[in-house]
């Protein structure tokens, strides 16, 4: 369902389903339009309440489509099952059901009004006036295979949920003297010196001797190891492969050409000059005044502005006595004062542009690319069904795109992040889908017809799995060598900041800057910087880190991009959270969330005793064992 909603309305479904519900701990989710069907099995017990496998199966492949990105796309199920995604997917449904039972045993009853107000405020529900609209409403239900009754009561759970978990965290104010320990801790900043030796600085290596290379291929085989491989057969269906040889007769395309008439017509636009007022006699004046000194002075005298309506259409405008009134009236006269649910206009049209139209005999080819189009996405899903039954029968790949028009491809070789072993990508539509999907079948497996970009479809087998394997050193000779030197310049580096270091912890007469001159290196004072900083001029989180266990003139040394950083602490700059502009607001804030979490966490615990949680782990095991 993630899939689907992603594909047909973009990030802000996922907004309206998702984003007000994912706070800590899982809780306000909403999981009850995630209830499958037909899966009778129990997962889990709450209370008296039963978890199906259907409805964990579907919690388990959301949180994969969440995390995916994260992996490049190439995140299978049994990895996830590994990364403890199975029980993470678990306890969010388990939350989520603890706090409904909650919600209702403490008689939360969620009204009517409530849900329209909340309905009324998505966004993702208004038109391009900011207003609710209905027609928008129920698009973006039906492309997400919601009902209204269906997301009314989803809505109706997690307005429930939040209102509990509202009550539990409210007013949880962290202590003074901690906002104050905690911002003298974070705000705290530091300054040191710092003498950089670049890797390069140390020229010249020489080149390693062949024992050398023996010895650094065998201790490093994991930087010159091929990635598994897998060879793939993709059979592909998309709506043009469905549509191009389709035949339409002159009137089908004349019946579709007047069934999307307003695709080849440019709308008539305006310009209008219009004043807004809530007094009939008030409109009737400016209207009577601006016929001698004109609309803007009408509506200067009396006190109100004018408002300009740029190139607008018809359909534009939000109240239908309004557009009829500014698409009648002549160009450049005053007219009547027009009344709307806004209250009273008067409209003076300052531009006219014409709309146009083109005939069918204009635009017959583009209405004949435009009708098989949409056969062809009607077509589509009955061919996807027929192919869901030949593979359900064991149809060779081969046969069953021959019979179906599917266009055929051969993969010899492809890695998991959809790299062929010379490092291109192979020419693939719908590539990090198709190789995900491959790499959870096992060789000689073929995986079921599956959903890619813009309606196509396609079936991937594995025709061979190469397992990783370390490269010949013939092979890869040159990048071993280049390797070793590589490595060799950086332990000299290492060898001068070492030197560096220890001169400056003795005392020797010679500056940092002097010291940097002589290893070939750079000196520079750091600008003040905090425990959390990610990088300052160069300086690696570990640096940072040890810099702040560090007293003053204490020298660290550490690895950074490719050089070597000798560093010494030179001044402490505390923080007071006294100081008149000292940002306590912000860790308040931090702190105040991780209270409220903690009394979630605790109130979670107390539901479980209430509502005792049982879990059956062999059930799920049998659901995500890798025979299944």
């Amino acid at each position: 369902m993630l899939q689907a909603i992603r594909s047909t309305v973009g990030s802000w479904v996922v907004k309206i389903l998702f984003v007000l519900l994912i706070l800590s701990f899982g809780v306000w989710g909403i999981g009850d339009m995630f209830r499958g069907g037909g899966m009778s099995n129990t997962v889990a017990e709450v209370g008296k309440v039963e978890v199906s496998r259907g409805e964990l199966d579907q919690e388990f492949r959301r949180q994969m489509e969440r995390l995916r990105p994260l992996f490049g796309g190439a995140l299978t199920a049994e990895q996830a099952r590994q990364f403890g995604l199975v029980d993470q997917s678990l306890n969010s449904i388990v939350q989520r059901t603890l706090f409904d039972l909650a919600a209702r045993d403490a008689g939360v009853a969620v009204n009517d009004a409530v849900v329209r107000h909340r309905i009324g405020e998505e966004p993702a529900f208004r038109n391009a006036q900011g207003k609710f609209d209905p027609n928008q409403f129920q698009t973006v239900l039906r492309n997400n295979n919601l009902t209204e009754s269906m997301y009314v009561a989803s809505l109706r759970h997690e307005i429930a949920r939040t209102l509990v978990a509202g009550a539990v965290a409210a007013g949880a104010k962290p202590p003074q003297p901690l906002v104050e320990a905690l911002y003298r801790q974070r705000g705290e900043r530091r300054v040191a010196e710092l003498v950089t030796i670049p890797n390069a600085a140390v020229g010249d290596v020489g080149e390693p001797t062949p024992e050398q290379v023996k010895t650094f291929y065998d201790d490093h085989g994991v930087r010159f190891t091929a990635p598994e491989y897998r060879g793939l057969t993709v059979a592909r269906l998309s709506v043009d492969d469905v549509a191009k040889d389709m035949t339409l007769t002159d009137e089908q395309l004349r019946a579709y050409y007047e069934e999307h008439i307003a695709n080849y017509q440019t709308p008539e636009r305006r310009t209008v000059k219009m004043v807004l007022v809530d007094d009939e006699a008030k409109a009737k004046a400016i209207a009577e005044a601006a016929k001698t000194a004109g609309l803007d002075e009408a509506a200067k005298q009396a006190g109100t502005d004018v408002v300009p309506l740029e190139d607008v259409a018809r359909v534009e405008l939000p109240d239908a006595d309004l557009s009829a009134a500014a698409f009648t009236q002549p160009e450049g006269v005053v007219g009547a004062p027009v009344r709307s649910a806004l209250g009273w206009h008067v409209l003076q049209i300052t531009k006219i542009q014409p709309g146009t139209s083109r005939s069918f005999e204009q635009v017959r080819e583009e209405v004949l690319a435009r009708a098989r189009r949409d056969k062809g996405f009607d077509l589509i899903y009955e061919v996807s069904n027929r192919i869901d039954d030949a593979l359900a029968a064991g149809t060779a790949l081969e046969e069953l795109a021959a019979k179906q028009g599917m266009a055929l491809t051969k993969v010899a070789a492809v890695d998991a992040t959809g790299k062929a072993p010379d490092g291109t990508a192979p020419a693939l539509p719908d590539l990090p889908k198709t190789v995900q999907t491959a790499y959870g079948l096992n060789a000689g497996q073929t995986s079921g017809l599956t959903e890619g970009a813009n309606s196509a479809f396609f079936v991937v087998r594995v025709d061979g799995i190469t397992a990783p394997a370390l490269r010949p050193l013939d092979e890869v000779r040159a990048q071993v060598v280049e390797a070793w030197k590589a490595e060799e310049r950086e332990k000299r580096a290492g060898e001068r900041a070492q030197k560096v270091a220890e001169a400056l912890k003795a005392g020797s007469a010679a500056g940092a800057q002097q010291q940097a001159q002589e290893a070939g290196g750079s000196f520079a004072m750091s600008a003040p910087f905090t425990r959390d900083a990610r990088s300052v001029e160069g300086l690696t989180p570990e640096l940072i880190r040890k810099l702040f266990d560090a007293k003053p003139e204490e020298v660290v040394t550490g690895v950074g991009a490719d050089s070597q950083i000798v560093a010494r602490l030179k001044e402490i700059i505390p923080a007071d959270p006294k100081a008149p502009d000292a940002p306590l607001a912000a860790v308040e804030e931090n702190v105040s969330r991780g209270i409220e979490a903690d009394l979630i966490a605790q109130f979670t615990q107390a539901l479980q005793a209430e509502y005792p949680v049982t879990i059956n782990r062999e059930s799920i095991a049998q659901m995500y064992a890798p025979t299944n």
